[in-house]
């Protein structure tokens, strides 16, 4: 998916992580965003104002890129229904459990690109 100059896309292994959307200007300079609160994990490059404003598109494409990161781990055999809420007592990290209507089939294909 491109917007306003950047690139947002998956990379191979991203399945593994929590969701997350890498973004790149120009193949030179990228920031990693968490999914589900969105923030910066990764700054390669990226002024603090292309940061921010990345930040900001991030949030607004959120749906979006959920679907996208989706799509990408179910093909990497992720299961979002074998991944459950926290209980009591556990010490396991926080659940990434996609939103129904990320796992539903979109009428547009998915805009993957390779890394």
């Amino acid at each position: 998916m491109r917007r306003g100059g950047f690139r947002f896309y998956v990379k191979s292994g991203s399945a593994q992580e929590k969701p997350h959307i890498f973004v790149t200007r120009d193949g030179d300079a990228w920031a990693k965003f968490t999914l589900k609160p969105v923030s910066v994990v990764i700054n390669n490059g990226l002024a603090r104002n292309e940061l921010t404003r990345l930040q900001g598109m991030v949030a607004d494409l959120e749906p979006q890129l959920l679907q996208l990161w989706w799509e990408y781990a179910i093909t990497q055999g992720v299961r979002p229904e074998a991944e459950k809420e926290d209980k009591p007592g556990h010490k396991s990290g926080p659940t990434h459990e996609a939103p129904a209507a990320a796992l539903e089939p979109s009428s547009e294909p998915a805009a993957l690109e390779p890394a």
